[in-house]
């Protein structure tokens, strides 16, 4: 997964990741930013998943919601719910960036460097 990290007009931090993973690049940006708090829980949690002493962990945002297993990262938006049975004829629902998943170690790794992109110290594993 290639990744590209940016700082948008008014400073705040971009995540792009590549396609089929672009949700993780939009949940990064939407959902995390530079918030401490959240980062700590994902890294605890990382650290837990990869030690084995935590089977999963979720984690619901306004716009996405993550789930870390012992495996992998999904991200999924709370629109790839949206009725879409309403659709006008010839019309498809759009959800290529709405999900994403990754390999945990993948997942850790994107943490990190995001961590290192905003100025935050990352926790070691």
């Amino acid at each position: 997964m290639d990744y590209e990290f940016s700082n948008d007009f008014i400073g705040d931090p971009v995540a792009r990741c590549s396609m089929g993973h672009e949700a993780l690049g939009n949940w990064l940006t939407a959902e995390i930013g530079s918030n401490a708090t959240l980062i700590g829980k994902l890294q605890t949690a990382l650290q837990q998943l990869q030690q084995r002493t935590l089977w999963e962990y979720q984690l619901d945002g306004t716009e996405y919601a993550i789930e870390l297993t012992r495996e992998e990262a999904i991200v999924r938006a709370h629109s790839l719910f949206a009725d879409t049975d309403n659709l006008t004829d010839g019309l498809d629902y759009y959800d290529a960036e709405s999900l994403a998943r990754c390999g945990l170690q993948d997942f850790a790794t994107l943490l990190t460097a995001w961590c290192q992109f905003i100025g935050l110290a990352t926790k070691s594993s």
